[in-house]
């Protein structure tokens, strides 16, 4: 009797043993079956519920790459954002995509950090992935989804496309920054500032030297008018520079001059910013 019910724990000791093992290969190869997808195609994004606002169309015009190094590429046509990307495995003892985090960076101040986030696998088939997110704190649920396709050839307006070109033309100045009333044009004299097509702002000054971001949105693609257009200025900074940061309004803009204007939404105060090209 014993030896019978030590042979019994022995083969059942084998059987989960093999099952484990089992489970460990199918969910291994989930993932890579979900890898293989996102790097074999270009995507874009047809779904972006934040905490229930639909931001779908801050991406729309932009495609997605996802490069077999970690690294992610969101690119509009001129311009060209870097982030990573993984997919990791939170329980290695079943087959499932409930397990599985699709995560996302995007290193920067602007719309694309709101798609940074571990992200849990809804779904996923040959042609699209379903992502979603429950916040911890306040119960928030995003929803973002990824799927096979290039952006409309029409996608990004002509006006949009103009002023970014326009500003990753040579360095800009600013001859005018009224903050609430008060002149402050000062505090940036001798600064030089450059746009790049990586969404990186630089302004230096030939001794000091500040890094932040900028992006141009448009928050209705269906016309092509300079109102739907907002300037996105950002330093991650506590000095004067953190002052230019907000969601800038077009007044006018040419290709050696850029006027912005801001509305506060608390007490009305009014900002003024203007950049020319030196």
């Amino acid at each position: 009797m014993k030896t019978a019910k030590l042979i019994f724990m022995a083969l059942l000791v084998i059987s989960i043993s093999s099952c484990s093992d089992d489970d460990d290969v199918n969910n291994i190869q989930t993932q890579q079956q979900i890898e293989n997808l996102v790097q074999s195609n270009n995507f874009v994004i047809t779904n972006f519920i934040d905490s229930g606002n639909n931001e779908t169309g801050h991406f729309r015009c932009y495609g997605f790459t996802f490069n077999s190094d970690g690294t992610l590429i969101a690119n509009n046509g001129v311009n060209n954002y870097s982030g990573t990307w993984s997919i990791t495995n939170s329980n290695s003892n079943d087959d499932s995509s409930n397990d599985l985090d699709f995560n996302i960076n995007f290193p920067l101040n602007n719309e694309f950090e709101d798609l940074n986030d571990d992200w849990d696998i809804v779904s996923y088939n040959s042609n699209s992935i379903v992502l979603i997110d429950v916040s911890g704190g306040n119960g928030g649920t995003d929803n973002l989804t990824f799927q096979i396709g290039t952006p409309a050839a029409n996608c990004t307006s002509q006006i949009q496309n103009t002023i970014s070109t326009n500003v990753q033309s040579g360095t800009w100045r600013i001859t005018l920054f009224e903050d609430s009333g008060v002149n402050e044009t000062n505090n940036f004299t001798g600064y030089n500032f450059t746009f790049n097509s990586s969404g990186d702002l630089n302004a230096n000054n030939g001794s000091t030297d500040y890094n932040g971001t900028w992006s141009i949105t448009n928050s209705n693609s269906n016309d092509d008018n300079l109102d739907d257009l907002d300037f996105n200025i950002n330093f991650n900074l506590t000095n004067n520079f953190q002052d230019l940061n907000d969601d800038w309004d077009f007044v006018s803009q040419t290709a050696t001059k850029i006027e912005l204007i801001d509305v506060s939404g608390g007490n009305g105060d009014t900002d003024y910013l203007t950049f020319e090209k030196n």
